[in-house]
């Protein structure tokens, strides 16, 4: 059995790993278009800041490690064409320009995401950077250290962005962020994405909202202001573009493989395309909620890994299903740590549920221990059966633990009353006597209860 995978950053890598375990005979070629396989995307905004000094160091796997497992990894190498009658892949040696056509008995695609290129004036100029591939992250630390750029303008609100904010800033640079829409962060709730609002505000970071980018402007090729499209003229000395990105799809085309409503290819439980023996996984292919058990598509690093386990698994003859996705997501902007999992109220709403919620502020220790820090928790459940629906949980202090736990609860499809009557770990030096997850649930049930 020849197994061709085509794309080796977290899905595609991770799909040949599994698949080796499962089948210790199968022959396993993987193909990637950059020059570095296995890196980490989530990693590069800590590289940019100085935190993590040696970039190789998110480089999780080389070829040559892949090698000692007997999995062909051809670096610099880009698919141009499928052809599913044949079981073929058309490929390209970047290096020589030369065609080969290679063909497989099970083919996955992980060909990933590129970022959102706005149609712009200036957006060739130098000084203006994308930010998605390790390529993007050499470029960008380089220029940071040649130039040394004092005034930035970070195009996007949303993760990436507000985490290059964070890392540009370390370099003493000013830094402006525009956003088209009328928040940032577009999958919290307004209220909660308020506390992130108010950081960057404390920390002098510039916020410009409900404006969008018209124009880059430059002098001798190099950019020296943005234009909004409200009319603001922004001096910079350097431009980052983070306003989301879309799949790499293309080579899907007139193969018969369908595409979902969101433009990534439909997989189902399996990882399993639209094609015999074509599977998909990661930021190329959309997943589905466990919530709703809609289709959905949520480019996000662990989803890419827990995909491409599956889809190397069934690749190589075994038998897993994908049990889709909660949209657990948590990054830092300066002093707050961030995270959300579920719907928000306003996804729940508009996915035809009927959200209550409520929001408590506590310390993550005992409130007389020393250095207790702030979180602040809002927690979603249905009206009509007190589910739990999604959470969101910022600040100071560890949110991850309080954001898992919501989590785990929508995983196991429990309500507030039985997270009410749930039984965390506590010392004083971890944890209040009761966690902010059972005060909020404890008052959520009590409301229902009354109504």
């Amino acid at each position: 059995m020849r197994i061709v995978i085509i794309g080796g950053i977290a899905a595609g890598t991770k799909a040949a790993a599994k698949a080796r375990r499962v089948n210790p005979n199968a022959e396993i070629i993987l193909y990637q278009d950059e020059a570095d396989i296995s890196y980490s995307a989530c990693g590069m905004p800590y590289v940019v800041s100085g935190v993590i000094s040696d970039p190789e160091t998110i480089i999780i796997r080389k070829p040559k490690d892949f090698k000692k497992d007997n999995i062909n990894v051809f670096v610099r190498y880009r698919a141009m064409r499928i052809i599913p009658e044949e079981s073929s892949v058309v490929v390209k040696n970047l290096e020589s320009e030369l065609l080969e056509s290679i063909t497989y008995d099970r083919l996955i695609l992980a060909t990933g995401a590129r970022p959102i290129t706005p149609p712009v004036f200036g957006i060739r100029l130098k000084g203006v950077h994308m930010f998605r591939s390790n390529r993007d992250l050499a470029l960008l630390t380089a220029e940071i250290k040649s130039q040394k750029p004092k005034r930035a303008v970070i195009v996007g609100a949303g993760y990436i962005g507000l985490e290059l904010a964070e890392s540009l800033y370390a370099h003493g640079i000013q830094i402006t962020v525009i956003e088209k829409s009328k928040t940032i962060l577009p999958q919290f709730d307004t209220d909660m994405a308020q506390l992130v609002r108010e950081q960057l505000s404390e920390q002098g970071v510039q916020l410009i909202l409900n404006d969008g980018l018209l124009s880059i402007q430059g002098e001798n090729n190099q950019v020296s202001s943005v234009i909004t499209e409200s009319g603001n003229n922004l001096p910079a000395d350097l431009v980052v573009i983070s306003i989301g990105i879309k799949p790499n799809v293309e080579l899907t085309e007139d193969t018969g493989i369908k595409l979902g409503k969101s433009g990534a290819i439909a997989v189902n439980a399996r990882m399993e395309t639209s094609i015999p023996s074509v599977y998909a996984a990661g930021d190329c292919c959309e997943s589905f909620s466990r919530i709703t058990g809609k289709p959905s598509w949520l480019p996000l690093g662990d989803i890419a890994n827990l995909q491409g386990r599956v889809a190397g698994e069934n690749a190589a003859g075994g038998n897993a299903s994908f049990t889709g996705t909660l949209g657990t997501a948590i990054f830092k902007i300066f002093d707050l740590n961030v995270s959300m999992t579920g719907l928000s109220e306003k996804s729940a709403r508009d996915a035809g549920y009927e959200p209550i919620s409520l929001t408590v502020t506590q310390l993550d220790c005992a409130r007389y221990f020393p250095g207790g820090k702030e979180i602040n928790l809002k927690l979603i459940v249905d009206r009509v059966n007190g589910k739990v629906l999604g959470g969101q949980a910022i600040g100071a202090g560890a949110v991850d633990k309080i954001i898992d736990i919501v989590a785990t609860s929508l995983l196991g499809n429990l309500s507030c009353k039985d997270l009410e009557n749930a039984d965390f770990a506590y010392s004083p030096p971890f944890s209040p006597v009761l966690s902010p997850v059972i005060v909020a649930a404890g008052a959520l049930s009590a409301r229902l209860q009354s109504a």
